[in-house]
């Protein structure tokens, strides 16, 4: 049951803010990372863990929100290559946080892209940064 739902938010969500089309059947993708070594203001996130992805998944598309300025960090596409782990290398053209005076929220998404260039995945995680302040 937890599956159908999620999946429904999955679909409301692209198909809200016109983003590619959701398969139906989209998982829900279980990411981890920590912002420990991370230099604030500078280029690149670090790297991602990453589960549930389907068999099918061509490339994984990674993006990076701030919650307190409502800005978008950008977005990388990386070839998906069957690995857990997405390289910190791979994810040099997202702008790291940069927050001003107190530790800002950020959210990390990554969506699950096939060959027909469909959705079939997407998980996020958030956290503060800097983490433990």
């Amino acid at each position: 049951m937890k599956h159908v739902i999620n999946s429904v938010l999955i679909a409301l969500f692209f198909s809200f803010f016109g983003c590619s089309d959701v398969s139906p059947d989209a998982v829900e993708l279980r990411i981890d990372f920590t912002w420990e070594g991370m230099v604030p203001c500078s280029w690149g996130i670090p790297e991602i863990s990453i589960k549930g992805v389907p068999e099918n998944t061509k490339y994984l598309l990674v993006s990076m929100y701030d919650h307190a300025y409502f800005y978008d960090h950008g977005e990388v596409q990386v070839a998906y290559n069957g690995s857990n782990i997405i390289a910190k290398d791979s994810l040099e053209e997202i702008y790291c946080p940069c927050p001003p005076d107190a530790p800002g929220r950020y959210k990390i998404t990554v969506k699950a892209i096939d060959e027909n260039e469909i959705v079939i995945g997407v998980g996020s995680k958030e956290r503060y940064f800097p983490e433990g302040k």
